[in-house]
């Protein structure tokens, strides 16, 4: 899956939010892949894995969320970084960044460490059984 399994997994473990998954090539470019509501609340998440520091973001998904947020809306970027391990690469590992969704610029230009730390509300690792759940449910309704 090009999300890394993200979405799935977000709906596994925050069952008590209703998910919505969002697929609007075609007629809405950079509409995130992903709409919640939990305990009244309402927000969307654009998904993304790599393997490395960097994630690809469009342009139109920067001007879709900005919008968004101008106008109240809760945004999110969740990346999933998750690597085999080896030589050039280090130790294996599958981790969860959840960034702000004012992030987005920075992040089509920039890699993972260089988004403020304002901006990144989560980083957590250990695969998606150790990742912090509870903490990333508190942080998508906090906003």
């Amino acid at each position: 899956m090009t999300d890394g399994e993200l979405r799935k997994k977000f709906q596994e473990f925050i069952p008590q939010f209703h998910w919505q998954s969002v697929e609007t090539w075609s007629t809405g470019q950079g509409v995130p892949d992903c709409n919640f509501c939990g305990f009244g609340k309402e927000g969307w998440i654009e998904f993304k894995k790599t393997e490395t520091m960097r994630v690809t973001v469009s342009p139109e998904q920067v001007a879709w969320m900005e919008r968004r947020i101008r106008n109240g809306g809760r945004c999110f970027v969740a990346v999933r970084r998750r690597h085999s391990g080896g030589a050039r690469k280090g130790d294996a590992l599958d981790e969860l960044w959840l960034f702000d969704g004012q992030a987005i610029r920075i992040l089509k230009n920039e890699p993972l460490v260089a988004v403020p730390l304002n901006f990144l509300l989560k980083k957590t690792s250990g695969g998606p059984t150790e990742w912090d759940w509870p903490k990333v449910c508190e942080l998508l309704l906090r906003q």
